[in-house]
């Protein structure tokens, strides 16, 4: 019984048989050795060795055989692809078989290609192969090398199995498929409904990346990654891979993208150079690169170590700017610390963000809000209603005619049932809006609504945000100004859902 309900094998392997054959005094092929140390991997992950069912073919194909049958049935059976990507499996017409039909296969199941953010076929680099040159199902993937070229033009050969840079991919790898597997036993088995999934990704789930980190300080990470598991968190490391610049970039905007907490451990070695960029390096790149967005972020340096008697100069201004604050504009916690405690400290920090998140979905998935309108704005109230039901988050529409003191009994009944109000401020006048809300303010005081906060949208024509100043003492006014463009802009949309998700905690 495979480890996903539904299908007969967890894992197809699919690679050249050309990759397979050993050099001469070698007992096993790559392909073969690279089978063992997954499989071993996966069943010490797991608990047990035959949880994870893995299908490969030992047979050699070559022109003059159909293709195999029983491939075709273990691709059909199996819930995931590993391609072991190389000039072999590019040349190959059997290979590039088994990849399409697993792709078609995979796209025509209920599930699709793609398990929350992750593809169903992962891609395994046994040469440095250029992404222009992957097949067209592959694109979208980051891919994980098991080459050694450190050169953007260096073609590579396969990383020797008993090699240290072996066994540090095969755990990226393993981690990566386990993730895999694991998120697609949860749906394959129904226990979750598609809402549940979403209530549970707000509130029980926390990502943490730790990012890239020089050589002395890979013990410590690899320590953190271990107790932070236990505790239940999400990890992602390993960036790179991609080593290349750009894709590194992407690869790592992605990852900072998906996390909710980053983690950067510096000390005076700026670790390895970018390949394609040697005046960077990988620990410092990933560093500013998440420090341009907004995620929590901690930076932790060595309690002894002295800024003056790093010998790298950029590296050293750079450990000076992050400890002086004048890196960037953004917030950061800088910790100077031993490694024996860096551990809790990144605990702690997490479990406070983790219960802020907590609250936050909880308040979210059972939050609705009035979005008060003038029928001029209504097309404007229902573009903003669906951006709201995507943040699930249920606004209910009260259009309005000209007077803003008709049909108060329906405001008060709708006011009622939601905790926020959202009063549009498009093509109608000032005083309309005014005279709107003192209506609502009424009704709150007098019947004593639980009503937190009022929030203004001002929707085109373009308007100065100091036209609806307003002093108020009862209730907090937050002001939104998206009047100056026809389609609001993504970056104040994402700030007004935060604005009223937030929750005092």
């Amino acid at each position: 019984m495979a480890f996903i309900s539904g299908y007969d094998f967890d894992i197809f392997i699919s690679y050249a048989h050309v990759d397979n054959i050993a050099f001469p005094g070698q007992a096993d092929g790559w392909i073969q050795q690279f089978y063992m140390n997954l499989n071993l991997m996966l069943a010490k992950r797991s608990g047990r060795l035959d949880r994870v069912k893995i299908w490969w073919d030992s047979k050699k194909l070559d022109g003059s055989v159909v293709f195999n049958q029983s491939i075709a049935e273990g691709i059909q059976k199996s819930a995931i692809m590993i391609c072991l990507y190389s000039p072999g499996y590019m040349q190959s017409p059997y290979c590039n078989k088994e990849l399409d039909l697993f792709y078609k296969k995979a796209q025509a199941e209920k599930t699709g290609l793609k398990i929350g953010d992750r593809y169903r076929i992962i891609n395994v680099l046994l040469n440095n192969i250029s992404h222009n040159d992957w097949s067209e199902q592959l694109r979208g993937t980051s891919g994980f090398p098991f080459h050694d070229s450190t050169e953007k033009d260096n073609f590579g050969d396969p990383l020797e199995t008993i090699s240290y840079g072996f066994r540090n991919q095969m755990q990226n790898l393993r981690d990566a498929v386990w993730q895999l597997l694991t998120d697609f036993g949860q749906i394959q088995d129904g226990t979750k409904t598609e809402m549940e999934e979403q209530i549970e990704e707000d509130s029980d789930s926390f990502t943490i990346y730790l990012g890239e980190v020089a050589d002395t300080l890979r013990t410590p990470r690899k320590r953190i990654i271990s107790e932070l598991e236990k505790k239940g968190y999400n990890i992602i490391s390993g960036v790179p891979p991609p080593d290349e610049y750009t894709a590194h970039k992407e690869a790592t905007l992605e990852a900072v993208k998906k996390s909710n907490l980053v983690v950067h451990l510096l000390d005076e070695y700026p670790g390895r150079e970018v390949i394609g960029a040697p005046e960077l390096y990988y620990p410092q790149e990933q560093t500013e690169i998440a420090l341009l967005s907004d995620k929590s972020q901690i930076i932790w340096v060595p309690e002894e170590m002295q800024i003056a008697n790093i010998e790298e100069p950029k590296h050293q201004k750079f450990i000076s700017d992050l400890e002086n604050g004048t890196a960037t504009t953004k917030h950061y916690e800088f910790i100077k610390g031993t490694k024996s405690s860096l551990i809790q400290e990144v605990l702690d920090i997490a479990e406070q963000l983790k219960n802020k998140k907590k609250k936050e979905a909880t308040l979210s998935s059972n939050l609705s809000v009035l979005l008060d309108t003038h029928f001029n704005d209504q097309i404007y109230a229902l573009d903003l209603g669906k951006t709201l039901l995507q943040h699930q988050i249920q606004p209910f529409i009260n259009p309005q005619e000209d007077d803003p003191r008709k049909n108060i009994e329906l405001l008060g009944e709708r006011i009622r049932q939601v905790k926020k109000l959202i009063f549009l401020y498009g093509n109608v006048s000032k005083d309309w809006v005014i005279e709107r809300m003192s209506a609502a303010l009424q009704l709150i005081i007098t019947n004593n609504y639980p009503i937190e906060d009022f929030f203004i949208y001002m929707a085109p024509p373009h308007k100065e945000v100091s036209d609806i100043s307003i002093a108020q003492r009862f209730l907090k006014v937050n002001v939104f100004d998206s009047s100056k463009t026809e389609t609001p802009d993504k970056a104040l949309l994402d700030q007004f859902i935060s604005e009223l998700k937030m929750v005092d905690v």
